[in-house]
């Protein structure tokens, strides 16, 4: 941590002498909520239920710095984490975004680095689970892979890591191969006071068999189609989207509260696989109160399907009402109540149970 603030301090102290624009930035954020859970039909450590404080900073605080020069810029920003306790709690510090841009002419920018992928949009705002957003619950996710991105307009198109989850599908001596990068793409359409955003992504690897117990090859593809939308009207605003496609898992697409056990390919026999089919769906809608006050309330839906003999949906839900309260500028106060529904064991048909939460994100940006 010394060091990093050392390198920051140097950059500061340098910029002056540098031709490009050098500007600053952090956010630090605190999470304080009540959580209490029902474990269903099953226990947890003997008790069908259970309840308990979340008082953590959390791990999506921040600091980073944009930079341009001419028509060539970049983007650093690290995430600050800390271990719950201890003395100052000192984690670690990781990338979240580091890339450059290069504008080469009026509409069209390339993009070099690591960065939100095409597919994604922030709509929901989710404080809990550190800003969750319904990221996978509803809200489908790309990450922040490493690319290369084209901006042409309101169209982004990137090449991007191929995230080669290979999890059940791979035998020992089997040799996975990827020679193609992952591809996703968006289009940003825009309609007076509302807009639409057609979206999708498609990833290809393939397992050699080797000298594995396969047979044959395997050919592992991941898709994505989706739409979202911004509709404002007046103070009001609402956010849909729907997104559908098959091993999201295997492609590094963000997992829902089942993670990734139902949302990738799995073996059949030895020398095909049994695809799993997707689907999420979310709507959010919220009202400007005041200039300091707002409010908005989200619902978001996830259901995998691993097209596997005596494996039912796995199927999840949650929705949460929240308000936003501007204390003073760059600094919040965001009340939450939500709730969880982790649905039936897709194996055993018992009921997992769901969660209720209630609480307060606090957030000072400088």
């Amino acid at each position: 941590m010394k060091k990093l603030i050392a390198v920051f301090a140097v950059l500061l102290l340098a910029a002056p002498a540098l031709a490009a624009d050098w500007s600053f930035y952090g956010s630090q954020r605190m999470a304080t909520f009540y959580i209490a859970d029902d474990f269903g039909d099953s226990k947890v450590a003997g008790n069908d239920s259970d309840w308990g404080l979340r008082w953590d900073f959390q791990g999506n605080s921040r600091l980073g710095a944009r930079v341009k020069e001419g028509n060539v810029g970049g983007h650093i920003e690290l995430a600050m984490r800390a271990t719950g306790g201890g003395d100052g709690g000192d984690d670690s510090v990781n990338t979240r975004r580091a890339y450059g841009t290069w504008k080469f002419s009026d509409n069209a920018i390339l993009k070099v680095g690591k960065d939100y992928s095409p597919v994604t949009r922030f709509i929901s705002g989710q404080v809990f689970d550190a800003d969750n957003g319904l990221l996978g619950n509803g809200n489908f996710y790309g990450r922040r892979p490493a690319m290369l991105g084209l901006t042409l307009g309101n169209f982004d198109i990137a090449l991007l890591t191929n995230a080669l989850v290979t999890t059940g599908i791979a035998p020992v001596d089997s040799d996975p191969d990827w020679n193609l990068p992952k591809l996703e793409a968006s289009y940003l359409m825009k309609f007076g006071a509302f807009d639409l955003r057609p979206f999708g992504g498609l990833q290809y690897f393939k397992v050699d068999r080797g000298d594995s117990t396969l047979t044959d090859d395997l050919d592992v593809y991941s898709y994505v189609i989706g739409i979202d939308s911004m509709i404002n009207i007046g103070a009001f605003w609402i956010g849909p989207q729907v997104a559908y496609g098959q091993n999201w898992a295997n492609a590094g697409w963000a997992n829902g509260r089942w993670g990734a056990t139902y949302a990738r390919a799995t073996l059949k026999g030895t020398d095909d696989t049994n695809d799993a089919k997707s689907l999420s769906a979310m709507l959010v809608a919220g009202l400007k109160f005041t200039d300091t006050l707002k409010f908005e309330a989200g619902v978001g839906y996830r259901n995998d399907d691993a097209d596997v003999s005596g494996v039912d949906d796995a199927v999840a839900w949650e929705a949460y009402i929240q308000a936003v309260i501007t204390l003073a500028k760059g600094v919040y106060l965001i009340p939450e109540i939500g709730y969880i529904d982790f649905g039936d064991d897709p194996v055993t048909d018992d009921n997992v149970g769901y969660r209720w939460y209630a609480g307060a994100k606090w957030q000072i940006d400088f």
